[in-house]
């Protein structure tokens, strides 16, 4: 039988040693054959064209869906802010642009048998005859025939939009360059009325229970405010530019002597937050066509009133105020003797309400515009040319008949008769 021993280890004598084998690392034996470094290349551009890379269309799509969100957001914040900027919104402002494209010829001939009054604007000028309310363009071209239907009819302007009424009746029409806009009528009759260059309206009629009754309304006819006057008749109002404040003048007597109150107003309360009084002195009109600020015009003064902390400035002038005419951004007022209407007074304003110049002129005045630093003027049939200093400059026949002037440029005027519309260049 075999004989198995087991085997005697010793286990402090050290195992021999294993011999590891070292990986070369870029060693290259004689007898290898190196690799040439075009050929090299060559086969790296033949692996890389193996390949080939496919982009996805995920990505341009969300390429063109940022740029398409970044244009809309553009377009969107463009829309508000002209929205908000402009007096009556993009619509209204587009339109009244696009009506004054085009061309046009004089004379033009105007709708009606009497030319009751004319305003004159940026560009253009309204036309209210006794049977229609036309806008003309300043190179002839009719941008607006509307028949308003009243038998006296009052016109009322803003920058941007004009009111056609009657004193004493019971409707009103607004209207902007195209077309009529809005329409309303009312149970009581009115006494005046106004419109402010966001389009927002203020109508003063009479009341059963007050002496007057003040409403103003936003650009879509919803009613934002009431003011009532318990004993004084109301004979004008006025708004702010924004709309959102009213004034109102007020008429009474008092010890045997007239008494205007003028009252601005804010939509929160029907307490004033501006008030003076005018004690033997009647306030004719108001007129709100500054963007500063509103005036006040009386019978042997002018204030100019800002809408902002309510500063004032008063003109006074011995002589009655015969006329009162805004265009561009002064006004002109005219002074005479109610003995001799011959015997003016010729004062210029800018529209802060600061005199810039003012002269003596003699001579009747049918109508009168200031265009930069001159006065035009219709006088006996003539039309004047005047400097700031009263020199007359050129005198030209205006024809029979001319009631309104507006001057459609430094050396061009249009004179309204009842019948139509003549161009005068003045040439010296």
């Amino acid at each position: 039988m075999a004989v198995y021993k087991k085997k005697r280890v010793n286990r402090f004598k050290a195992a021999p040693k294993r011999i590891k084998k070292t990986r070369e690392k870029n060693i290259h034996r004689d007898d290898d054959i190196a690799m040439s470094s075009s050929i090299s290349k060559r086969k790296t551009e033949e692996e890389k064209s193996s390949f080939k890379v496919v982009k996805g269309r995920k990505l341009e799509q969300k390429r063109r869906l940022r740029i398409l969100a970044a244009t809309l957001t553009v377009i969107i914040a463009t829309v508000v802010i002209l929205q908000l900027s402009l007096p009556v919104g993009i619509g209204d402002s587009v339109e009244n642009l696009t009506c004054l494209i085009g061309n046009g010829s004089y004379p033009a001939s105007l709708s009606g048998t009497d030319t009751v009054n004319s305003v004159s604007k940026n560009g253009y000028y309204y036309a209210l005859t006794n049977s229609r309310l036309e806008v003309f363009a300043n190179g002839g071209k009719k941008v607006l025939s509307a028949v308003h239907g009243f038998e006296n009819p009052i016109l009322k302007t803003s920058a941007t939009r004009a009111a056609v009424f009657e004193q004493g009746g019971t409707a009103i029409d607004i209207y902007n360059l195209k077309s009529k806009k809005n329409s309303k009528t009312f149970e009581e009759t009115i006494l005046t009325a106004g419109i402010a260059r966001n389009g927002t309206y203020a109508v003063a009629t009479t009341s059963d229970k007050y002496a007057g009754v003040v409403s103003v309304f936003d650009k879509n006819d919803n009613l934002l405010y009431e003011w009532y006057s318990s004993s004084d008749l109301i004979n004008n109002v006025g708004l702010s530019p924004n709309g959102k404040k009213l004034v109102v003048s007020t008429l009474n007597s008092e010890g045997g002597q007239y008494k205007s109150n003028v009252y601005v107003l804010e939509y929160d309360s029907a307490t004033p937050v501006f008030s003076e009084s005018f004690t033997g002195c009647t306030v004719y009109t108001l007129d709100n066509t500054s963007n500063k600020g509103f005036w006040i015009i009386a019978e042997e003064k002018l204030e100019f009133v800002k809408w902002r902390k309510y500063e004032t400035k008063i003109y006074e002038n011995e002589y009655q105020i015969n006329m009162f005419r805004y265009t561009g951004s002064q006004a002109v007022a005219v002074f005479n003797r109610s003995s001799d209407r011959t015997d003016n007074k010729i004062c210029v304003f800018s529209s802060k309400g600061e005199i810039k110049y003012e002269f003596g002129f003699r001579g009747s005045i049918s109508d009168i515009a200031s265009y930069g630093s001159h006065i035009y003027c219709i006088s006996d049939n003539e039309i004047k040319l005047i400097d700031k200093t009263g020199n007359v400059i050129i005198t030209k026949d205006s024809g029979f008949g001319g009631k309104r002037i507006a001057v459609l440029s430094s050396n061009k005027v249009a004179v309204l008769t009842d019948s139509e519309i003549k161009r005068i260049e003045l040439e010296e």
